[in-house]
């Protein structure tokens, strides 16, 4: 495959997942305004968001196993077109248990994505690239987030409600074609790896590392996807600002996180390769900017900026814990399902939280969630420690073809 081939399929799978983003996030933009529609309140969008991750959760782990096997363009055409069906049937804003449904299937179909994209880089590069060509790839999160509030914000404004979710979801089909035209001759990883070293889940279920790290994937999906969820919600209840002058301010939180995403490979380098470290570090960084944020007194710009940095050393931990952690398991052919499990654990966590926190905010306000960070922060700087300590040499490494080849 030629240079140029590579970087067009590169550049349309990172469009496609981008825009995957821009249909997520529009819901948090639209929250104030569907609020004042009295579709539903704090604790019926958390419900809203908590079933979202719950569902894309299940979906990663399921299609995370068959990502192993099926073509990259199958996963992704299907996933596009189905969240841009969601999306747009959502724009005609039906009652609140539909717009619960819709949002579900949003999700499942968004889970069908991730491992593909992550076998398609894999396909198309190898060797010192891969790392680096992954962390750039997950850069398309923070990039959906920044023109999910900018689009999203203008069409509520300048069109209403309805266009925030109806020409993203436009945007998902359209980009699904472009998908489906350049990686319909990419192999499912199952043809191009050594099939007698593939595991299934309940092979991959039994890897005491991928175990261990499944307690800080929750607990960095806890905070990862509740910024997001929340973060236009609570500049409005905090500090008062409405959906115009908002837009601004939250617009810094993903762009500190694409700041974050972009130096991905600076702190790895800073680290020798050890994705595990950068992760360790991001945890660190999370737990002091939650304690910034337990005091809104500082200001608006303040909590924004803290706000932002969470959302940043989330974003590293996540490309650590879901995209380079399983490209160690490339050899095995289990990358997609590696990915998936631990995509899995990460929003299952997201997936409850968000339930919780949204009755708790709605009675609390938002100083309980900023505690909860800071719990799982340190706990999951604990976990981390203890995983370095068990590769270190302290314990026995297993004999499995499973277990990762790099650290």
């Amino acid at each position: 495959m030629s240079a140029n081939k590579k970087r067009l399929i590169y550049l349309i799978v990172y469009l496609a997942y981008t825009s995957i983003y821009i249909s997520r996030v529009n819901l948090s933009v639209a929250e104030p305004s569907l609020e004042a529609m009295s579709l539903f309140d704090a604790a019926g969008y958390g419900v809203i968001g908590g079933l979202f991750s719950t569902v894309y959760s299940i979906g990663r782990l399921v299609n995370g196993t068959i990502g192993d096997k099926a073509p990259p363009w199958l996963m992704l055409s299907i996933g596009l077109g189905v969240a841009g069906a969601a999306n747009i049937a959502i724009g005609f804003l039906p009652p609140y248990i539909g717009i619960l449904l819709l949002w579900s299937i949003n999700a499942y179909a968004q889970s069908m994505l991730w491992s593909s994209v992550l076998c398609v880089v894999s396909s198309i590069y190898k060797g010192p690239y891969l790392k680096r060509m992954t962390s750039l790839m997950v850069t398309a999160v923070a990039s959906g987030n920044i023109i999910a509030i900018l689009l999203g914000g203008w069409l509520i404004l300048a069109f209403g409600v309805e266009f925030a979710f109806i020409i993203p979801g436009a945007l998902n089909i359209l980009l699904g074609g472009g998908v489906f035209l350049a990686t319909r001759k990419i192999s499912p990883a199952d043809e191009v790896e050594d099939k007698r070293s593939h595991s299934s889940i309940f092979g991959l279920l039994k890897n005491r590392d991928i175990l261990l790290m499944c307690i800080p994937s929750v607990f960095h999906g806890v905070m990862k996807e509740n910024v997001t969820v929340w973060m236009v919600a609570y500049t409005a209840f905090a500090f008062g600002v409405d959906l115009g002058e908002s837009a601004y301010y939250v617009l810094l939180i993903p762009v500190i996180g694409l700041i974050g995403r972009l130096i991905y490979p600076f702190f790895l380098k800073l680290f020798r390769e050890r994705e595990n470290s950068v992760a360790l570090f991001g945890f660190a960084v999370c737990l002091a900017a939650s304690v910034v944020l337990l005091f809104s007194g500082l200001g608006l710009a303040v909590a924004v900026v803290a706000l932002g940095v969470v959302y940043a050393s989330t974003s590293m931990i996540n490309t650590s814990i879901t995209s380079i952690y399983p490209m160690s398991y490339l050899e095995s052919g289990n990358v997609s399902s590696v990915s998936g499990l631990l995509d899995f654990a990460s929003y299952l966590g997201a997936g409850v939280s968000s339930a919780i926190y949204g009755i708790v905010i709605k009675s609390f306000g938002y100083v309980p969630m900023f505690i909860s960070w800071i719990l799982i922060s340190v706990i999951s700087v604990g976990v981390i420690i203890l995983i370095n300590k068990l590769r270190s040499g302290s314990v026995k490494p297993s004999k499995a073809k499973t277990e990762p080849n790099n650290t």
